[in-house]
């Protein structure tokens, strides 16, 4: 017997609370004292997504949302998985992820009505985190697992209706002579005005054999070129073993085609979250931290708006956007902040990653705790709007169309 969505509500609400109260700091803890090798092999063996979301609660694995909304998500899994509903007329004008149950659902622009819920485990994305709707309204769903034994994500592509329309697989590079293995997972995507592919991947584990075999955990991007899923991946790795990052978080391009993203990693002594650059990425791409590790609570999403002239940086801490004037040169200060976004009546909320509408006059945030804040962008006035079918947390949101 399915049970009723009154009492998955109730249980949401109980769940919420007692974790409001223990939640402490919602800071990224550093890795675990595990070695890289016991890391890797944490990678490599059968995931499913509950043994993914365990690894991230405890901190062995770095989760997309704090420590304190991972454990309620593990409350959450535990209920019964909904069918989720909707309404067979009406028109998508906003996307969400719903990482929990795998579901990415279609809501009327205000986001309270569900047009469409698309059963995203049928198509074997598995706990889905950011989504992208790009110029031809199709959207990109990055999958942190593509089986319930996977140990490998992905990058989805569906159309402007839901439709499943292709994958990108994460797999050996083709500028990696002697791969022989690679697994990993990330949260977010994005399309240069080439079509070229972009994915981040949080952390991956690559195996590469010549005279001898030797692994080595990274993080960074795989792209393919002009959107070809046949083609060989490219890799753009951003050093081993945390040197000098130890995961990529979110991402977007300026309008030079240069990648923006929130990463975790170490500034001196300190972990925590920062902002880098990589110019040129298709051809000869160069990594520059613009903000140290450290000068975020938690790393959110990325949004470049205004023609590319303004860079938004989401503190899912504090619950703000940090906005730079681009181009921005290392150690550059905001020059306006935006939120912070509600909180709901337990004092809790956690935006995560959006978009804006197609005149920037609306900014979307996905909220983990189970709703979504949608802002008036130049007023700076935040809602939460909730929904039936968000009785889990979402991590991604993004209107249709979008303002890409």
């Amino acid at each position: 017997m399915r049970t009723p969505r009154s009492l998955v509500l109730l249980g949401w609400f109980i769940a919420t609370a007692i974790f409001a109260g223990c939640a402490g700091s919602t800071a990224p803890s550093a890795p675990s004292q595990s070695s890289d090798a016991n890391r890797i092999a944490l990678l490599r063996a059968p995931m499913s997504p509950a043994r993914l979301l365990q690894l991230q609660a405890s901190g062995q694995l770095q989760g997309p949302v704090p420590q304190a909304r991972l454990h309620e998500r593990l409350n959450r899994i535990a209920q019964p998985r909904p069918t989720f509903g909707h309404r067979a007329a009406g028109t998508v004008g906003l996307w969400a992820t719903d990482t929990d149950f795998n579901y990415l659902v279609g809501q009327t622009a205000n986001g309270r009505n569900t047009v469409v819920a698309v059963d995203l485990s049928k198509n074997n994305c598995l706990s889905p985190v950011g989504v992208r709707v790009d110029a031809s309204q199709n959207e990109w769903v990055a999958c942190e697992l593509t089986s319930p034994s996977s140990t490998n994500g992905a990058l989805q592509q569906y159309s402007a209706t839901g439709k499943y329309e292709k994958q990108y697989l994460f797999g050996c590079p083709s500028s990696v002579k002697g791969c022989s293995t690679f697994s990993g997972y990330g949260w977010d995507s994005g399309i240069d005005s080439k079509g070229n592919v972009f994915a981040a991947l949080n952390i991956y584990s690559i195996e590469v054999c010549t005279s001898s075999c030797v692994s080595n955990l990274g993080a960074g991007f795989e792209w393919w070129s002009q959107g070809k899923t046949s083609a060989t991946p490219h890799l753009i790795g951003l050093g081993d073993s945390c040197s000098p990052i130890c995961g990529v978080g979110f991402m977007d391009f300026d309008a030079s085609d240069n990648i923006w993203f929130t990463f975790v990693g170490y500034n001196g002594t300190t972990y925590g979250p920062g902002l880098g650059e990589i110019t040129n990425p298709a051809k000869n791409p160069t990594l520059t931290i613009v903000e140290p590790a450290g000068t975020y609570g938690f790393f959110g999403g990325v949004n470049v708006t205004n023609g590319g002239s303004i860079l938004n940086v989401v503190d899912q801490q504090s619950r703000t956007i940090s906005q730079y004037h681009l181009p921005l040169a290392p150690g550059g200060t905001p020059f306006n902040t935006l939120g912070p976004t509600p909180l709901n009546a337990f004092g809790v909320g956690d935006p995560v990653s959006g978009g804006l509408n197609k005149d920037e006059s609306k900014f979307a945030l996905a909220d983990s705790v189970g709703w979504i804040d949608i802002g008036r962008y130049a007023a700076n006035k935040w809602t939460s709007v909730g929904s039936p079918n968000f009785i889990s947390g979402l991590e991604g949101a993004a209107y249709t169309p979008s303002d890409k």
